[in-house]
């Protein structure tokens, strides 16, 4: 039998059962089973497409309850990649990944910071209902015609108006102590009228408001330099220059204004 809590917050609820964990908004799905991202999905989708560029986790387009979305499974990376690909340790499923980033999202959104709205978050004990290991997945709502900056820097050049749009998005951010571990060009996304979010926030933090520079919001900006770089270097046409770059310090370093 499903056990169903109203959370804290107005946006979510949760339900548990045999050993996964849903958080979710109930103003978008209505009654689902707790293994809903482990397992059902995909069958339930009417629409499904699997994600081939960017992102850390296996990830896939999906129209579910009428909500056109992105389902991302949390996958590992690097040499512990080659050992453990999607498993992690936790006792408190409150503490998964995936039910983290969930709350960080929701936070963002409800502060009007453009990040997809999330829809449903999961952590499934693995491989029974007691154990210490988990997998998690994440279901958030997908913006609609947007594009990543790295797949649309491998088609055209984008004018500078873009580029300092994108400084005063990450501003926006870090002005609300928002620290985003992976901010690179795949985690940057553009629609048809150049609107900017950021997405993917997995091991990110909210670090307290700040109104000025600290060597965190530095070295955020330094990672997403290094990622326009090494991507330049792997393609044959990829269009970043370094007056790219300086528009974009330049839009960052404006005055925000909500």
């Amino acid at each position: 039998m499903h056990q169903k809590h109203k959370n804290q917050s107005n946006e979510s609820c949760f339900i548990h059962k045999n050993g996964c964990y849903l958080l979710y908004n109930p103003e978008l799905l209505e009654a689902p089973e707790a293994s809903l991202l482990k397992q059902g999905i995909l069958k339930k989708a009417d629409h499904y497409q699997l994600i081939t560029r960017g992102g850390r986790g296996q990830a896939w387009f999906v129209v579910v309850s009428g909500i056109s979305a992105v389902y991302r499974k949390y996958m590992r990376g690097g040499i512990m990649a080659r050992i453990n690909r999607q498993t992690y340790m936790g006792l408190n499923w409150e503490n998964g990944r995936s039910i983290k980033e969930w709350r960080m999202l929701q936070w963002m959104f409800d502060k009007g910071l453009p990040v997809p709205r999330p829809v449903a978050a999961s952590v499934c004990r693995v491989p029974f209902s007691f154990s210490p290991l988990y997998q998690a997945q994440i279901l958030v709502e997908r913006i609609p015609g947007a594009q990543t900056l790295d797949q649309i820097l491998t088609q055209h050049v984008i004018e500078g108006d873009a580029w300092r749009a994108i400084g005063q998005c990450v501003r926006r951010f870090h002005c609300k102590g928002v620290y985003h571990d992976d901010l690179n060009a795949s985690n940057i996304l553009l629609d048809a009228e150049l609107t900017i979010h950021l997405i993917d926030f997995d091991k990110g933090a909210l670090r307290g408001a700040q109104e000025t520079n600290t060597p965190w919001m530095e070295n955020n900006l330094q990672r997403l330099k290094r990622s326009l770089l090494k991507q330049q270097k792997l393609h044959k046409k990829y269009h970043f220059t370094e007056d790219n770059w300086h528009m974009l310090i330049a839009g960052y370093e404006e005055s925000v204004t909500e």
